[in-house]
């Protein structure tokens, strides 16, 4: 078998629109974790850089398609269970619920949906709609809600477009909105993958939230806002950052007595030079100063 590396792995990523995760973005996503976790599951573990980042005594849990990728994590992840294929059309642990669940999910990739009539996926058949067979983001974001805990976190990344793409997938984004179960939405500016630099969200889910509201967050620019159900339902049910966060251009305080007197005072230096400039230009060509100021006083009577 030929040698497959770290370095063939991020190129296959590549050439299947399958982002390799820095270390550092695996660390910013746990670091959104706020609950204790009894076990750790990634729906499309790749080489495991996301499940690499928790201790090694923690129980994880993956499924990846290619073998030569899950055969990678499985020689270096510590208490890891492993899968090979299709996490859509062949999920495995579908009888777990896990307490945390960390994804990065191919983006907008085509995909089967189940056939109406054929067979119920127990995944997708609560949503008002399926997800478009040309993009399965929302496919694997219904996945991952579905096999977390009641009491669980999930920290996925997503292409920007689940957040205002509509049809199918603006239904099924209502419908996850409705139930309540986003917590956070988080914008990552492009080039924090090392092979990309589009820009990415980040989803925090939670099925026991306490609240309805919604905290959306622009990594780049270091700002935040927390937005009620309400605005987000007036906003038909958008989820893009800039929608509801935008950086607050600073205030200056006009004085407008202040600024139209100095306007005046300009006006009466600008005829003043303009005086100065005729009584300098008289000495030379002859022309009598006087007259000209005869000629500036009838203006100024025209506006007495």
């Amino acid at each position: 078998m030929a040698e497959y590396n770290l370095k063939n792995i991020k190129q296959d990523f590549k050439d299947k629109g399958i982002f390799y995760t820095q270390p550092e973005l695996a660390l910013f996503m746990k670091n959104l974790i706020d609950i204790e976790i009894r076990d750790v599951y990634d729906p499309t573990c790749g080489a495991g850089n996301l499940l690499a980042v928790f201790d090694d005594d923690l129980p994880k849990y993956g499924q990846e398609l290619n073998d030569h990728q899950l055969e990678y994590a499985q020689n270096n992840l510590k208490n890891f269970t492993g899968y090979c294929g299709d996490t859509l059309k062949d999920p495995a642990f579908m009888d777990k619920r896990f307490s945390c669940i960390m994804g990065n999910p191919p983006f907008s990739i085509k995909w089967e949906p189940p056939v109406a009539g054929l067979f119920i996926d127990e995944r997708f058949k609560d949503v008002p709609a399926l997800p478009p067979k040309s993009k399965a983001d929302y496919a694997f974001l219904l996945h991952i809600i579905h096999l977390l805990a009641d009491d669980g976190i999930a920290v996925v990344l997503n292409f920007p477009g689940i957040a205002y793409r509509g049809n199918a997938e603006g239904k099924i984004r209502r419908y996850i909105i409705e139930q309540n179960w986003i917590e956070k939405v988080i914008h990552i500016g492009g080039g924090t993958f090392v092979d990309t630099n589009i820009a990415t969200i980040c989803l925090v889910l939670k099925k026991n939230k306490t609240t309805t509201d919604i905290e959306f967050i622009d990594d780049e620019k270091k700002i935040s806002r927390v937005v009620s159900l309400e605005e987000v339902e007036n906003n038909d049910f958008l989820l893009s950052v800039g929608t509801y966060v935008q950086e607050e251009t600073e205030k200056i305080e006009v004085d407008e007595d202040k600024m139209n007197e100095e306007s005046r005072m300009s006006s009466l230096r600008a005829i003043r030079n303009s005086i100065r400039f005729q009584r300098d230009i008289s000495v030379f060509t002859g022309y009598p100063f006087e007259r000209f100021l005869g000629q500036v006083e009838d203006i100024v009577k025209e506006f007495k």
